[in-house]
């Protein structure tokens, strides 16, 4: 009992007192608004179904645009073409909205409350308290996902290892920026459900009730309601499922080879693990109902908006470039992801079996991605569609660094601080115009600015963001 609960103290003090202290700090980062037109769409959901109970965005697009006509210029399209159902555009999942949706009723609900004693502040869901309720819900859920990520990589290594390298992903790739500067975008929440999906799955991976079945398949709907692409995360559970049943009955046949029983013992287990499947699609359809229904609403089929399918290509074209081009490459622009992809092999010699899903994982959607025609995610700071992978990559990073000497740990420590200092450099070139935002560039080009712009502008940046921080978004003719 002793070393249990010493154990527990320990990892509070060192570890998640230290992932607690640094969300702390970390706070001043945080940048509330709702500008671009992707999170324009996930927040018009949110809007409208809570004030006009509806599905009708025209007034939310209308609204926005009014506000900036040029900025906003790339909502007119959605809100000026019809769907052949008479709604207007909008091919945002609605996953985001209902992990928002707590905070924009609370926002709601205290707007009301002061507006009962004069506050003049407008109940529209418009105004700066429902702006802030959204972006607060998304440092709060990626936040809460980084947690659950510190504690899953403490079932592989040690707490200096794991809490280093969740510290790592945190600061050396996209989750940064989207988790502080874009808050309203859905990758903080994906980056949750990620972690929340992958955290349960693990944790009762050969111990799993009927009822613990149904427990995934609530979280493995919610993971899929956030963003489509995470229906990639489904594969966990096939190849996991199948290796456990080959692995199952290899062994007992072998064991019990002229046993007369052995076709019984085989029709058990099969119903037994069929009741459990059963319950787990049955929960995961009723979670993912709303969003077949939305579709089918918004245009008239049951599938993601042929906007989206337009752009998909059966051939994975652009497979290399998602990792390594000067374009957002995922590898080339945040090298700690393949440090922590490199950690998936160390990760092998102890687990294969969860190395080979999680490997799995990963190819697919670089496959996915890659076979995108905006497989660069337009102007997005990086490898934005990968940030749901981030607790893959904080894992193998924790096996990895688990593998250093304890006397090397210092170097470890100074190469995840310059790697998270490159990273910081990216968003000052990304946001003061030193390369541009939705067009290719080199990666000769970005590590010329990084040595020779970027120390130039440090200053004049850090003091704008701490001080003046709409100028990074102020429109310009």
């Amino acid at each position: 009992m002793k070393f249990i609960f010493g154990r527990i103290s320990s990892d509070w003090l060192n570890g998640w007192g230290i992932l607690l202290l640094v969300s702390v700090l970390a706070l001043p980062l945080l940048t509330p608004r709702v500008y671009a037109s992707d999170e324009i769409k996930y927040f018009s959901i949110l809007r409208s179904v809570f004030f006009d109970r509806d599905l009708h965005f025209e007034n939310e697009y209308q609204h926005f645009i009014e506000q900036d006509p040029v900025a906003h210029a790339g909502l007119v399209p959605f809100r000026d073409t019809v769907t052949p159902t008479g709604y207007r555009l909008n091919d945002a999942p609605i996953g985001t909205a209902v992990l928002w949706s707590p905070f924009y009723f609370a926002a709601d609900l205290s707007v009301a409350l002061v507006r009962l004693f004069g506050v003049p502040i407008e109940r529209n869901g418009y105004s700066w308290p429902y702006v802030w309720s959204v972006c607060v819900a998304s440092w709060f859920w990626g936040t809460l996902g980084l947690f659950l990520i510190f504690q899953w990589c403490r079932s592989y290594a040690g707490l200096f290892a794991s809490t280093l390298g969740v510290l790592a992903i945190w600061f050396a790739s996209p989750i940064v920026f989207y988790l502080y500067i874009t808050p309203a975008m859905s990758h903080a929440n994906s980056l949750f459900a990620a972690a929340l999906f992958l955290y349960v799955w693990h944790r009762w991976r050969r111990d799993r009730s009927v009822f613990g079945w149904m427990g995934l398949g609530l979280v493995a709907g919610l993971v899929i309601l956030v963003r489509e692409l995470n229906w990639l995360f489904l594969i966990v559970l096939v190849i996991d499922e199948g290796l456990s049943f080959l692995k199952k009955f290899s062994s007992d046949r072998e064991r019990i080879r002229f046993n007369k029983k052995w076709t019984d013992h085989f029709i058990g287990e099969c119903r037994l693990r069929a009741s459990g499947y059963f319950a787990f699609l049955a929960v995961l359809s009723l979670v993912v109902i709303p969003q077949f229904y939305v579709y089918f609403t918004l245009n008239g089929t049951f599938g993601p908006t042929p906007f989206v399918v337009s752009k998909f290509s059966l051939v994975p074209v652009h497979f290399f470039d998602v990792l390594f081009s000067g374009f957002h490459g995922l590898f080339s622009w945040h090298p700690i992801t393949l440090l922590g992809f490199f950690g998936l092999g160390v990760l092998w010699k102890r687990a294969h079996t969860v190395s080979f899903i999680l490997c799995a994982v990963f190819v697919a959607q670089v496959v996915v991605v890659g076979s995108y025609d905006t497989w660069a995610g337009g102007a997005s700071f990086g490898a934005r569609r990968f940030v749901n992978l981030s607790p893959i990559f904080a894992l193998g990073l924790a096996v990895l660094f688990s593998s250093v000497a304890v006397h090397a740990r210092k170097f470890l420590i100074s190469g995840v601080i310059l790697l998270a200092m490159w990273n910081a450099g990216l968003a000052i070139q990304y946001s003061t115009g030193l390369i541009p935002r939705d067009a290719p560039v080199t990666m000769s080009q970005i590590a010329y600015n990084q040595v020779f712009e970027v120390p130039n502008r440090m200053g004049t940046t850090l003091w704008q963001f701490m001080f003046n921080r709409a100028s990074f978004y102020e429109t310009r003719q």
